[in-house]
């Protein structure tokens, strides 16, 4: 597909935000509590590849695109995910978390609770990186990340307050992200 001028980038801008750099957060933080080190590894584990599969699902609702064209830059994300050639390193993609987190993941995290749902894409990356903000995986390099200090249901209320204060009051959100964490650990 050539380029293409238009009157609004952000339909853009969003969809690569939260398809590529939001799969590369999933994968950063999900894929190296299970060993992984690169982004090639990770995507060629069947769970980490079926919880991306989730989390694109969960975004692409929220995407104003045709299914088919989603479609077709999910397939071009996965052959570029999965090229052992580019050795996407986990653990620059986990960096700062605190900082991409709220681009990547919140928008589409907020879009699925105003529909009332509760998004396990989303939920599983904030889960994962509560256990990464709590020493497991790749090394926590965030220097305005909360403390993940505590039970995990206090360290998820902590960690997503960190993001978004109101977060912290949605109680099943913060109950879903601790159990997600305990079946992650």
């Amino acid at each position: 597909m050539g380029a293409r001028f238009v009157a609004d980038t952000t339909p853009y801008e969003e969809r690569k935000l939260w398809l590529l750099n939001g799969g590369h957060s999933l994968l950063a933080y999900a894929g190296s509590l299970r060993g992984h080190t690169t982004v090639a590894e990770a995507v060629a584990d069947p769970a980490c590849r079926s919880w991306l599969a989730q989390w694109w699902r969960e975004a692409s609702r929220h995407l104003g695109f045709a299914e088919a064209e989603l479609a077709a830059y999910r397939a071009t994300l996965v052959e570029r995910f999965a090229n052992p050639r580019i050795r996407h390193t986990l653990a620059k993609i986990a960096e700062d978390g605190s900082q991409k987190l709220p681009v990547r993941v919140l928008p589409v995290l907020r879009a699925e609770r105003e529909n009332g749902r509760l998004p396990a894409g989303a939920v599983r990356v904030l889960a994962a990186w509560v256990l990464h903000l709590r020493g497991r995986g790749t090394p926590v390099r965030d220097g305005t990340a909360p403390p993940a200090a505590g039970t995990l249901r206090e360290a998820a209320r902590t960690v997503l307050a960190g993001l978004d204060p109101a977060l912290a009051h949605d109680v099943p959100l913060v109950d879903a992200v601790a159990a997600q964490a305990r079946e992650l650990r």
